[in-house]
């Protein structure tokens, strides 16, 4: 015949493996608890940084636009409202990257403003006094 465990003692067993089982839960959500955390602070920090890194290409681009107006100042038949809002279309880049194009697109105008004018070529030169 088996032996009959008392029934006291079966439920000091089974309280026992209670007990044991709820601490190891409470250690394991802590530990989660504490790995999520530091993965909250990494993202705000990542976000942060993003943002930041936001706002200085924004200052950039607003800066060569500036100087671009001002380099279209004796362009009066050209009517520029404002500056114009981001292009949602537009392919993702890196700050770096958007920081290099927007300066590579300054200075081709830059450079194409100073060329000759097609009406100036048209215009009668004047003969030098001599």
């Amino acid at each position: 015949m088996t032996e009959q465990v008392p029934a006291a003692e079966r439920y000091k067993e089974i309280t026992a493996l209670a007990t044991t089982s709820a601490q190891q839960l409470r250690r394991h959500e802590r530990e989660r608890a504490g790995e999520l955390g530091e993965a909250v602070a990494a993202g705000r920090q990542r976000r942060e940084a993003a943002d930041e890194q936001r706002e200085q290409v924004v200052e950039d681009v607003r800066k060569r636009w500036n100087a671009a107006m001002e380099a279209l100042w004796d362009e009066r038949w050209m009517q520029v409202k404002g500056m114009p809002d981001p292009d949602a279309a537009a392919r993702a880049s890196t700050p770096d990257d958007s920081r290099r194009e927007v300066q590579a697109a300054y200075m081709a105008l830059y450079s194409a403003l100073e060329k000759p004018r097609f009406a100036a070529s048209l215009r009668p030169r004047r003969k030098k006094d001599s």
